[in-house]
């Protein structure tokens, strides 16, 4: 059995060592090209066409290759160096605005204005954090965790409610980005797929900004934006273990 792991895992490294000298190859010939030289443009198409037929038609240590072998070996590594976490997310009580379209809930005065009139009876869940975004088909619920002893008196016209909470694949993407977004969300799906979890389709993904800048209480969101040069943005997908698991 030992023999076998260690047999794959040097299968996996002379892969990664053959496409690092493909990778490298192809990054010199880029680097002599003369752009403004339509014949060293069209030598460099046809480099590309070269290599794709390679990684078409070589075989890899005796088993047939195909296109998706960089995907492979790309995700093979994704594997075991995961940048998707899972969390639990505790019950807690909540105010909720219902369920809005988005231009209600961004516009001038909508409803995120109106949420964030009640900050101060609000208190963190996870990563300083008091809110998430639930997805609602093509609307949207916003939710703020409230401290103890808050009663819907407080928070009206708002109502509040438990929110059950449970287990995330939870992933960072770029606030505004929605190319970056979807990648994300396509990565988190076929991460879940080759996991035992499956997504939980009785609860609704969300997403949230961490550490929230709100009259300067939180310093550390202005000095991560500044660092990345972009907000982060959490995203929260419901999963449960797949059963017989």
């Amino acid at each position: 059995m030992l023999g076998k792991k260690v047999q794959s895992i040097d299968n996996e490294f002379a892969l990664l060592h053959e496409l690092k000298e493909i990778v490298l190859d192809f990054i010199r010939e880029i680097e002599q090209v003369n752009f403004s030289d339509n014949s060293d443009i069209k030598q460099l198409y046809n480099k590309a066409k070269e290599i794709e037929t390679q990684l078409i038609s070589i075989d890899y240590i005796g088993k047939p290759s195909n296109i998706n072998r960089l995907i492979e070996i790309t995700e093979k590594l994704d594997k075991k160096i995961s940048d998707i976490m899972v969390v639990r997310i505790p019950r807690f009580r909540a105010v909720t605005v219902g369920e809005q379209s988005w231009e209600d809930m961004f516009k001038s005065g909508g409803y995120m204005y109106q949420l964030w009139q009640y900050v101060h009876l609000y208190k963190n869940v996870i990563f300083d954090c008091f809110d998430f975004l639930l997805f609602k088909n093509d609307k949207a619920e916003w939710i703020c965790a409230v401290k103890e002893g808050v009663t819907n008196t407080d928070v009206s016209p708002f109502k509040l409610f438990d929110f059950q909470g449970g287990l995330y694949a939870m992933a960072v993407s770029i606030d505004e980005d929605n190319e970056n977004i979807q990648k994300v969300e396509n990565k988190v799906q076929r991460w879940i797929e080759s996991t035992n979890f499956e997504l939980d389709k009785d609860r609704n993904v969300m997403f949230n900004i961490p550490y929230l800048y709100e009259d300067g209480r939180d310093i550390a969101y202005k000095d991560i934006e500044k660092g990345l040069g972009y907000k982060q943005m959490q995203r929260y997908f419901p999963i449960k273990l797949k059963e017989g698991i």
